[in-house]
């Protein structure tokens, strides 16, 4: 089948208003005091941006990324040019096609955003096809449900329930010195007495730290049942992240790769050997396709993979369930309600710490806002 028609449209959706992003949260920004008290002052385009496929037969396959308007842009401008006309038959040689033309401009975060938001609908739109679910098309998965480890503000929410793990978000950083270290350890210790003793807590300290702090950091929770640090410093730092590998405390991990944009960044990560846990984004780093690679790559690597942010995407709920085995994923709590969870269907069942494997044949269904946004922006799409 061949496409003839994509076009993108950025949506709001409320992730700026959420929880995580406007309370006090370590970021890159923490060193500049107009923007350390939350990450709604300084956040990139935090539009939600759909992608809709269309192939001749008139049917549509939808993806969902990040980005906003700057990655509207890349795919209405850019890519939709060089696709439509091509033949779905081979979604690799397409996604590659892609990557391929961005990468004398930018090879990571928009431009890959952009990419895996049309990847993802033309695998939407290769199922819908065969009548069959994503996981089916991906091999198949043995497993009903997943377990779900997760992410949450509200520790003790989730105390004595069975999930494999809760993680906090570091709220300071080394511009707040000992307090904020202090702090930091003691959000710890409250997660831990909210886990107990036999679930492991982890902490995303958000590219907010540099090498000496998180040392510091890890030798003050030796005393918690932590797993893992997560994206404690650029992921191009590899000299810096190679340093923590070698003086930290080996039992805790170095989780990465949310900030690793393609199966190239990925790649490098894994040739430095720091990486204790491999957390690419599918709808972050090019789609299906070049997640299929990067999990190929962690498997002969023997490092595990936890597909960030995995609750929210089903294409990647259904990737863990079908190519992996042994599979953890992420859930971050928005509260008990939130049009996150719910940008491309209805919200996954959690029950017992475990989540459903996706396997509605329907696919990617954006709810009635994001269709009427592409009704009305129709005559634009057309004009240009």
């Amino acid at each position: 089948m061949r496409i003839t028609s994509i076009s993108a449209r950025a949506v709001e959706c409320g992730f700026n208003s959420q929880k995580l992003q406007t309370s006090r949260v370590a970021s890159p920004m923490s060193r500049f005091p107009r923007f350390a008290q939350s990450r709604a002052s300084w956040m990139w385009p935090t539009k939600k941006v759909f992608v809709r496929v269309t192939g001749e037969d008139g049917s549509t396959g939808w993806g969902c990324t990040n980005g906003g308007e700057i990655v509207e842009m890349i795919v209405n401008d850019h890519l939709a040019r060089l696709m439509v006309g091509e033949d779905m038959g081979d979604l690799a040689l397409l996604n590659a096609q892609m990557a391929a033309s961005l990468l004398p401009n930018d090879r990571s975060g928009f431009a890959m955003m952009a990419v895996a938001g049309v990847d993802i609908a033309l695998w939407d739109l290769s199922a819908k096809a065969r009548a069959r679910p994503l996981v089916d098309l991906l091999g198949g998965a043995e497993l009903d449900d997943l377990p779900v480890y997760m992410t949450t503000p509200r520790p003790e929410a989730f105390a004595a329930r069975p999930f494999a793990g809760l993680k906090a978000a570091a709220p300071y950083g080394p511009e707040s010195g000992d307090e904020g270290l202090k702090a930091n350890v003691a959000v710890m210790q409250r997660f831990a007495e909210a886990a107990g003793p036999d679930t492991p807590i982890m902490i995303d300290a958000f590219l907010s730290w540099d090498a000496d702090y998180t040392l510091r950091f890890a030798e003050a929770v030796g005393d918690v049942n932590v797993r893992w640090i997560e994206d404690p410093i650029h992921p191009q730092d590899i000299e810096g992240l190679q340093r923590i590998r070698r003086e930290m405390d080996p039992g805790i991990a170095l989780a990465l790769g949310n900030f690793a944009f393609s199966r190239v960044d990925c790649a490098d990560l894994l040739r430095s050997g720091v990486v204790g846990v491999l957390q690419p984004d599918v709808a972050w780093a090019g789609g299906i396709s070049e997640a299929l690679q990067i999990l190929d790559m962690a498997q002969a690597a023997e490092v595990p993979v936890i597909l960030h942010n995995t609750c929210e995407q089903p294409w990647a709920l259904a990737l863990a369930a079908a190519r992996q085995t042994n599979a953890l994923v992420e859930c971050v709590d928005r509260g008990e309600t939130s049009p996150l969870y719910e940008l491309m269907g209805a919200r996954p069942g959690i029950a017992g710490g475990r989540v459903a494997t996706p396997r509605d044949p329907a696919g990617n269904i954006p709810p009635s806002h994001v269709l009427a946004a592409f009704d009305a922006a129709e005559p634009q799409l057309k004009e240009a």
